[in-house]
């Protein structure tokens, strides 16, 4: 089969399973498709990149609805912590604070990322490496 050849109805057919199933032979038993013909099919780049396309649009879909969702998790750990059960309340405040310890952390590294790539793209702020000649542009 051409590396660049368009894809096949089966091979289509067989994506949606491949994505879905905990394994290959899974996939196959559930699209009636042969595993043998299915791992050539994978040795395909067009398939390959096909797969892969249809695996990045299924987690894009499922962590937008996971965004969605985040609010109303927020408002029931909220309302968790005035539970009358001490455990609940504890528990609800461990996690607040843990994810917002580890929102601060990403947004920290996000800042980082970004300032390394200022530095990197403005020749006036690089600082020389050792054994290199500072040669200012001013």
């Amino acid at each position: 089969m051409n590396n660049n050849a368009p894809l096949t109805s089966k091979q289509w057919r067989v994506i949606p399973h491949l994505l879905a199933a905990p394994s290959i032979e899974e996939a196959c038993r559930r699209a009636k498709i042969n595993k043998t013909t299915v791992y050539e099919w994978l040795k395909n780049d067009a398939f390959r990149q096909a797969l892969k396309t249809a695996r990045d649009e299924l987690i894009e879909r499922t962590l937008n609805g996971l965004k969605a969702s985040v609010g109303r998790a927020v408002e029931t750990l909220v309302k968790l912590l005035e539970s009358k059960r001490e455990p609940i309340r504890i528990r609800a405040a461990e996690n607040i604070i843990q994810f917002v310890q580890k929102a601060i952390e990403v947004e920290q590294l996000e800042n980082r990322v970004q300032s390394s790539r200022v530095r990197q793209l403005s020749p006036k702020c690089r600082q020389p490496h050792i054994g290199e000649t500072w040669i200012s542009s001013s």
